[in-house]
This record gives C-alpha cells, sequence and structure tokens, in this order.
C-alpha cells in the first residue's frame, strides 16, 4: 500500500549516502553507524515505500529506476538543508554580513576601505557581492543592499549615506579629438551632437538633466562602472556621479566640462528588511558605509 506521508528523514539521510556511494559500508563510514544500522534503514525505507530501491545481485549497489527517482529527491532535499545550515550559521553563529552593490561602489569605494570594517564590527565578517540587477532580499541570501536612487524602494528599509549631485566628464582624448575645452558653460544643444554614455536605452540619467535632449547618438552600457570606462576609454561624455567619481576627476581618468553641479533628488543608501531593522550588524555596517562616503575627495581645483 502506497503511503500518504513521507518516510522518517532519517531514512532519507541513509538512502542517499548508500546510492551515492553505491556501497551500504561506505556510507556507514560517512554517517559514522555501522553497515548492519544503514542496511536495516534501507530496508525500512523500502518496505516503507512498498518499492526496491536497490538491486544487490552484483557486488555493487545499483539503484532501480524508482531508486534513482528518489535519489534525485533525496539529493534535492539534503543540498538544501545544507545549505539552509550554512546559511543559519552565517546568520546567527559566525557574525557575517552579505551585502550587495553596485560594481562600481564596491570596485572604487568600498573595497578599498574593507579591512576598517573591523574597527565597527569587531570579529565580524563582510562579504560584498556585485551584479547588474537588484538583489532579492527576500530571499534571505542577501541581508542588505547599496542602492543609487531617491530611497523610496516598497517593503524596505532605506539609510541615505550620500546625497548626489551630477556632472558632465569626458576624457582628455575626447575633448581633443572634438575640440571640446575643459570647465565652459555647456547647454543641451552642444550635448545633442555628441554620443552619450548612459546604463539604459532609455538615458534617463541624461533626460533628467535635460528632458527634451536628442544626442547624436548613445551608446549603452550594462553597469554604472562599464559606463565611467567608456568615458574614460574616449567613447563618449558621461554623467559623473559626485562625490561618487571625484576620485577619477582629481586622476585626470575624466575632465569635468563644466563647473555646472546640477542638484539630485538621489543618493546612495543602505537598504534592507524591514524585519531586520534590528540587527546589530546591519547598524554597524551602516555606519562603516557612511563613514567611507564621508571620506570620499572632494575635487581638486585647477588654474
Amino acid at each position: 500500500m502506497t503511503p500518504h506521508r513521507p518516510p522518517p528523514i532519517q531514512w532519507m539521510t541513509a538512502f542517499e549516502s548508500s546510492a551515492r556511494f553505491k556501497s551500504f559500508k561506505k556510507a556507514a563510514d560517512a554517517l559514522n553507524v555501522s553497515p548492519p544500522a544503514i542496511s536495516q534503514q534501507i530496508k525500512a525505507l523500502e518496505e516503507y515505500l512498498d518499492t526496491k530501491l536497490f538491486d544487490r545481485g552484483s557486488n555493487r549497489l545499483e539503484l532501480t529506476t524508482a531508486g534513482e527517482f528518489y535519489f534525485k529527491i533525496a539529493s534535492r532535499t539534503i543540498e538544501s538543508h545544507t545549505q539552509g545550515f550554512y546559511e543559519f550559521e552565517r546568520r546567527f553563529k559566525k557574525r557575517s554580513l552579505q551585502i550587495s552593490t553596485p560594481l562600481f561602489i564596491a570596485q572604487e569605494i568600498l573595497i578599498p576601505h574593507y579591512l576598517s570594517f573591523k574597527d565597527f564590527a569587531e570579529g565580524a565578517e563582510l562579504r560584498i557581492t556585485t551584479g547588474t540587477e537588484y538583489a532579492d532580499l527576500d530571499l534571505g541570501i542577501t541581508d542588505a543592499a547599496i542602492r543609487f536612487g531617491s530611497g523610496e524602494w516598497p517593503g524596505l528599509e532605506s539609510r541615505l549615506l550620500c546625497k548626489v549631485n551630477m556632472g558632465i566628464a569626458a576624457s582628455t582624448s575626447y575633448l581633443k579629438k572634438h575640440n571640446l575645452q575643459p570647465h565652459t558653460p555647456l547647454d543641451m544643444n552642444v550635448l545633442n551632437h555628441h554620443t552619450l554614455i548612459s546604463i539604459s536605452e532609455e538615458f534617463g540619467e541624461w533626460k533628467a538633466l535635460f528632458p527634451t535632449i536628442s544626442p547624436k547618438d548613445v551608446l549603452v552600457c550594462d553597469s554604472y562602472f562599464s559606463v565611467m570606462k567608456s568615458g574614460e576609454n574616449g567613447l563618449g561624455i558621461v554623467a559623473a556621479i559626485l562625490p561618487a567619481v571625484n576620485g577619477w576627476i582629481n586622476d585626470k581618468r575624466l575632465t569635468l566640462l563644466s563647473e555646472t553641479r546640477y542638484e539630485t533628488h538621489q543618493g546612495y543608501w543602505l537598504v534592507y528588511p524591514k524585519p531586520q531593522e534590528h540587527n546589530t550588524l546591519i547598524e554597524q555596517c551602516f555606519h562603516w558605509a557612511q563613514s567611507v562616503f564621508n571620506t570620499l575627495p572632494l575635487i581638486e581645483r585647477r588654474e
């Protein structure tokens, strides 16, 4: 008779190990029990399922068709439990925090100050991940994220790290090629004759500055880091997020085309699910990240 409830979970562990090693003895060694104990659990499982899972006629165990199917179930179940346990350890035992950030922020701002995180959270581990898409904080894999925007994300707590404004910049090679002078006033009519570099087909960051802009060409990149690298390589003009890119300006990797700063209502924010608002490690991470943003250099004045 087919059982209406799953079998005891401990039998699944014995079965998965036996199927993986094709041996009751090796499974027993791996689980630190005796071979007869493994054999008894497999027998009990087969009786419970009313299905033969192993062919025992040769020197090595072989799975039946039903056994192969159940092995997939057992493997997924044990893998899920293992990953969940490591996540539990990371969250509640090892004082570890995983944050997701834009690639540019990770590479240019956070990682150079990575070791100073210990000053804010002694004994804790910080893991930084990057991606072109927002990390899904509801999955529980990522604890918090640094995002660029207005600070409004439904269901998430948002804490401002740094307000930003915008500047217009390009490489020295682009300026020379197109006979542009740095630190001179620019208007939309001038920009319409150039290639603008953007992170989207709609070039939204440019339209926020110039709603009716219609450039000669738009180079679309998959991340702001790619935008900046493309600008550095002379491929077009970028909307520079200040002060995040101040270091690039000071290092002459890019040059501001105008002294004008365009105010925005945006910034970089630390965001996390509201149920985590009392997580002391997130609080410590916020103060660390805020201190890092506060140390961003001012743009050096040039004669």
